[in-house]
C-alpha cells in the first residue's frame, strides 16, 4: 500500500520534470536559432558596409566566419587560385567550411600579426596576388553561384564580352552571382536559362576555351 501511495504521490513530481525538461529544451533552442539570426544579421549588414556585395572590399574586410565559395565571388578570385595559395590538397577542399574551420582543421594557429587565424593572411595575400597578376584557372562548368566578373577572370575572357552577348548591361551587374542577376533581371527561363546563355557566350568566337 505504502508502495503504491509513493507511486501515486510520484506521478505528478514526473509530469512537472517532464514539462520543465521539455520548457528548458524549447528555450535552449529558440535561443540557438535566436542567435543564429543575429548572427546572420549581423555578418548581412558588414557585407553591405564593406561593399563584399559590390566588389569594392578591401582585403581586409575578409574575416573568419566567411567560406572561400563567399571570398572568391566576393573578389572574384577563382576558387581553384584559392585553394593553390592554400595548398589545400584536392579531396581536403570543403567550399562550405568557414576559414576558422579550415584553420583548426589545418592546425595553423594564429596569425603574428594579431589574435585572429593565420589562414585569415594567408587569403589576403592570395587576393592581393591575384588582383595583381590574374590568372585564368579555366572552369569545370559554370554554376548559378557565379558572378560574371568571377566567370570572366577564370576563364581570361573580358566580361564585357559575355555581358554583350548576353545583351545585358554590365554596370552594377559584374559581382552578382548568375541566379541574383536572373531573378533582378526577370531572365526568361531563370537563372538555369542565364547559366546556360553564359555558357553559349564562352564558346562563341574569340573566347579562349
Amino acid at each position: 500500500m505504502r508502495a503504491q501511495r509513493t507511486s501515486v504521490f510520484s506521478r505528478p513530481r514526473s509530469r512537472t520534470l517532464i514539462s520543465v525538461a521539455v520548457i528548458a529544451l524549447g528555450l535552449a533552442i529558440a535561443v540557438f536559432f535566436g542567435l543564429r539570426s543575429i548572427s546572420s544579421v549581423r555578418q548581412l549588414n558588414y557585407i553591405r558596409e564593406q561593399g563584399l556585395d559590390r566588389g569594392t572590399a578591401s582585403v581586409d574586410a575578409i574575416r573568419g566566419w566567411m567560406n572561400i565559395r563567399f571570398i572568391a565571388v566576393a573578389y572574384a578570385v577563382p576558387e581553384e587560385y584559392l585553394y593553390s595559395q592554400l595548398n589545400i590538397p584536392f579531396d581536403q577542399r570543403s567550399a562550405e567550411r568557414s576559414l576558422m574551420d579550415l584553420n583548426k582543421d589545418f592546425k595553423l594557429g594564429d596569425s603574428p600579426n594579431g589574435r585572429y587565424p593565420a589562414i585569415i593572411d594567408t587569403v589576403r595575400n592570395a587576393v592581393t596576388a591575384y588582383r595583381a597578376n590574374p590568372v585564368a584557372t579555366g572552369l569545370r562548368d559554370v554554376r548559378p553561384w557565379m558572378s560574371v566578373r568571377y566567370i570572366a577572370n577564370s576563364m581570361g575572357v573580358p566580361e564585357a564580352r559575355i555581358f554583350a552577348a548576353l545583351n545585358i548591361a554590365s554596370a552594377g551587374n559584374e559581382n552578382k552571382p548568375l541566379d541574383m542577376l536572373s531573378n533582378d533581371l526577370h531572365y526568361p527561363g531563370g537563372p538555369r536559362a542565364l547559366v546556360d546563355a553564359v555558357k553559349q557566350a564562352l564558346v562563341q568566337p574569340g573566347s579562349t576555351q
